[in-house]
């Protein structure tokens, strides 16, 4: 199974926005077209989006996936894991990549399939 990643980046401060992980890419493409003409921050700044496909692995039909992210405090680059169907797959996952990563902050984070976060938008301070 595949689901599709749609995120934001605000181009002139280089920050990126997960806005979620959809079921089709005509789903997120819908959403992206819909934050750049709705959406505060999304609609008013230079921004821009890319939706990618992110493998599923396991077999529970369920809406929530688990995703590993482990990053560095000033650092960009951010490892991400697929998604996984349950958490102990995910926690699994997150001791494999870190012995393979050099990284000093993990987590393991839940999406609901179809739904968006970010849903306020942002603003600029």
């Amino acid at each position: 199974m595949t689901l599709y990643n749609l995120t934001f980046t605000d181009n002139e401060l280089d920050e990126r926005f997960n806005i979620g992980y959809f079921s089709s890419s005509e789903k997120a493409e819908d959403i992206a077209r819909y934050y750049r003409r709705n959406i505060r921050g999304f609609c008013e700044y230079d921004c821009s989006y890319s939706i990618t496909e992110k493998n599923v692995v396991g077999n529970a039909k369920t809406d929530d996936i688990f995703i590993v992210h482990g990053w560095n405090e000033y650092d960009r680059d951010i490892v991400e894991s697929d998604c996984f169907t349950t958490e102990p797959l995910a926690r699994r996952m997150l001791a494999e990549m870190k012995t393979r990563y050099d990284r000093a902050e993990w987590c393991v984070d839940c999406y609901r399939t179809d739904e968006c976060k970010w849903t306020d938008g942002f603003v600029r301070v």
